[in-house]
């Protein structure tokens, strides 16, 4: 007679996929329809300076209503914290359950550190590259008409890749895979560690490839509160006058805050 008693699964990292809503698609996605033709816009934004990808524009967001404020940023501390019990669920979260004992997480302790949109045409890609912070998250705002098409092709050839996000770890052995794909479809989110590689294919056709990307921090404490707006100190954005505020230094840990 066998009993099984437990499996540990400490050894790889998680990835959680979420379904966003159509507010919080559209929440963004109006934001960088103002934000990414306005050339002067997308210059007081741009945070392409901090990040890697070899793409047209990335930018952060300056969301202006207070309860589309409000919901953004709650939508993804959701999608984090969900992400964060299933680590303390599976045991995989030592650093909180020192810090926090036997307390349940709720969203005051997730920490929204940086968010941007990557704005990806043809030819463009994303090299492989980690992010800062404790988790990250990826949320597909517009895909190409045409690339799903692509998809369907290249997958006769076994190995489909056009505007696909790929997630590196390890080394490939027997019954273990070193990789993993994502066929992007709108208002998907992708919870993973920030630390883990990952890259994003070119695609070949017209049309925007758009997403937002976040990277969360997590206190090892369950009484540290988010006290900061994080990235969302938008008020007077666009009356900003840069050429009498010169621009400050910007790096992937400055909050949106201190860029105002």
């Amino acid at each position: 007679m066998l009993e099984k008693i437990e499996t540990f699964e400490r050894f790889s990292p998680t990835i959680m996929q979420f379904k966003v809503s159509d507010r919080f698609v559209n929440i963004v996605n109006t934001t960088g329809d103002a934000v990414l033709p306005d050339d002067g816009l997308s210059k007081k934004f741009d945070f392409s300076d901090s990040l890697v990808g070899k793409v047209s524009k990335e930018v952060r967001i300056p969301i202006l209503d207070e309860d589309d404020k409000e919901y953004y940023k709650s939508t993804l501390k959701d999608g984090c914290l969900e992400y964060l019990k299933t680590m303390i669920e599976k045991k995989r979260a030592y650093e909180w359950t020192k810090g926090g004992g036997s307390n349940e997480p709720t969203r005051d302790n997730i920490h929204l550190a940086q968010s941007w949109i990557v704005s990806q045409y043809k030819h463009e890609y994303n090299p492989w590259h980690t992010h800062s912070g404790h988790f990250s998250g990826v949320i597909y705002l517009k895909i190409p008409e045409n690339m799903s098409k692509q998809y369907d092709e290249e997958f006769k050839d076994h190995y489909p890749a056009s505007g696909l996000i790929e997630f590196m770890y390890g080394e490939k052995a027997d019954f273990r895979s070193d990789n993993l794909k994502f066929k992007p479809e709108v208002g998907t989110m992708l919870i993973f560690p920030s630390w883990l590689k990952h890259s994003v294919a070119p695609f070949y056709g017209p049309g925007e490839r758009r997403t937002l990307s976040a990277n969360f921090r997590v206190p090892f404490s369950a009484n540290a509160k988010d006290e900061s707006s994080g990235d969302l100190h938008f008020k007077n954005m666009f009356d900003r006058d840069s050429k009498t505020q010169p621009e400050p230094e910007v790096t992937a840990d400055t909050p949106m805050s201190d860029i105002l």
